[in-house]
């Protein structure tokens, strides 16, 4: 179908509704917020924060007027793939916001599918202006963030995307706003950007609220470059959810009972959609920064199937030997061991087990060592194909000519050994169930713990120690 015969499927607006470029004045700014109304004049922001550029638009503060929270669950039981097929093969060209609006309206009937549909279109076709960004953060030059400018380009920064989805959605009879704030990771000069770096949406659903980022909807930059990848979730993210990576201005935008404070947000863990894809959960550790004298073990609630892996680094260098991950029941067991004293960036990637994609970035955390933690013994591919745990011996190096006591678990597994490798001496384990355990006589050299699997004759390395 041509945009023309698209415009014949739909009804016509009322004049107010069509006078967009009265309505709309776009600027480098904020919008003053104040109670729940149509606000038709933006007002500029002083000083040398102003990246976030807006649209005059619909706010809330909870000081005035509590917002209605919408129900995700609601959300989440609707199945919206198709609606982001539809957008995804929407090819538009031209530069009018409602031209746009008249091709898309047409394919959702219901306020949910207009909301989506607006959001999958601009997160599958517009994308983020990495260089503009930089410019903008370097050297306070900001892009032009008109919603027709955007269309033209088909890229811009946070502050577009947030634009072009209010512009969009009213066009299309949807209440909205644009919420600003600071978003973690969106910028690299956290310094500069305290107070707010980043720009996203709110959509009226049936007389409910939710919470959108577009921008974080198209994808992700990697080493000063976008990378497109279409992502559902931050289309009405749960708000608790939410509140891990964006903290508003106007703190009834996070849309909680019980809101959070700036030093709150800040010391929440970096959690990605990852993480709440995969049914992820924080048991132990809620602060993303911790303080250790010793090994550390930050537990996560996990369903069965997923699996994980970490990587801590210190000033960039990747350290090996320093983390082990077990499987204890519903829990996922990250054991930390940093080898110095220093602050640590440890980041924990899972994915589900039958993915044969990468493991993705789920949790990030920063660990200060005051003392140097024992190393830990090496842990061979078997050891989480077969969903072991170790209980102990959990430091790399034993010491030779003395009795060890080793525990762990191996489900499934028929037999586990300990091998002194120098001496080819094997002791076998007890087994209680899916537990081996037994005191085994060490001779200095390697010393490896081998399973063997029924219909499997071979042994597998599982786990590996240095006696001295």
């Amino acid at each position: 179908m041509t945009v023309k015969q698209y415009s014949r499927l739909r009804p016509k607006r009322s004049k107010t509704n069509r006078n967009r470029n009265g309505a709309i004045a776009i600027m480098l700014g904020i919008a003053l917020l104040l109670t729940v109304k149509n606000i038709n004049t933006a007002f500029k922001l002083t000083g040398d924060r102003q990246l976030i550029s807006i649209s005059s638009a619909t706010f809330a503060s909870s000081k005035y007027q509590p917002l209605e929270i919408g129900s995700i669950a609601a959300i989440d039981s609707q199945n919206l793939a198709q609606i982001d097929d539809l957008a995804k093969n929407i090819g538009y060209s031209g530069t009018s916001v409602a031209e746009l609006a008249d091709i898309l309206e047409p394919q959702a009937t219901t306020e949910l599918e207009k909301a989506r549909i607006i959001y999958a279109w601009i997160a599958q076709h517009i994308t983020y202006d990495v260089p503009a960004f930089l410019n903008a953060v370097n050297n306070d030059i900001y892009p032009d963030i008109d919603p027709q400018k955007v269309l033209r380009d088909r890229t811009t920064i946070c502050s577009g995307y947030s634009n072009l989805y209010y512009a969009l959605a009213k066009e299309m009879n949807l209440e909205s706003a644009i919420i600003i704030g600071y978003a973690k990771g969106a910028t690299a000069n956290d310094e500069k950007f305290q107070d707010i770096n980043h720009a996203w949406n709110g959509v009226k659903i049936d007389g409910a609220w939710y919470l959108l980022d577009a921008t974080w909807g198209a994808g992700s930059t990697q080493e000063d470059r976008f990378v497109a990848e279409y992502k559902p979730y931050y289309f009405a993210t749960a708000p608790h959810e939410f509140i891990n990576s964006h903290f508003p201005q106007d703190r009834g935008w996070q849309l909680l009972v019980q809101t959070y404070s700036r030093d709150e947000f800040d010391r929440l863990p970096d959690v990605t959609s990852q993480f709440y894809s995969l049914g992820l959960a924080i048991a132990s550790h809620h602060n993303d920064r911790l303080t250790t004298s010793e090994r550390i073990d930050i537990k996560l609630e996990a369903p069965s199937n997923i699996v994980a892996t970490a990587k801590l680094e210190l000033a960039t260098e990747e350290l090996e030997n320093a983390i082990l991950i077990d499987r204890q029941g519903e829990y996922l067991v990250v054991r930390v061991a940093p080898p110095q004293i220093g602050t640590y960036d440890l980041t924990i990637y899972a994915k589900d087990r039958d993915d044969p994609g990468y493991y993705r970035k789920a949790i990030k955390y920063q660990i200060d060592a005051t003392q140097p933690a024992a190393k830990l013994p090496t842990i061979y591919s078997h050891f989480h194909q077969h969903r072991a745990s170790l209980i102990e011996p959990l430091q790399a190096n034993l010491r030779s000519n003395w009795t060890a006591y080793f525990n762990l678990i191996v489900p499934q597994a028929t037999d586990v050994q300990v091998i002194n490798t120098r001496t080819q001496q094997w002791t076998p384990l007890n087994k209680y169930g899916n537990y081996f355990a037994g005191h085994v006589e060490l001779n200095s050299g390697e010393v490896s713990v081998v399973a063997k699997f029924p219909g499997d004759d071979r042994y597998w390395h599982l786990v590996e120690y240095l006696a001295e």
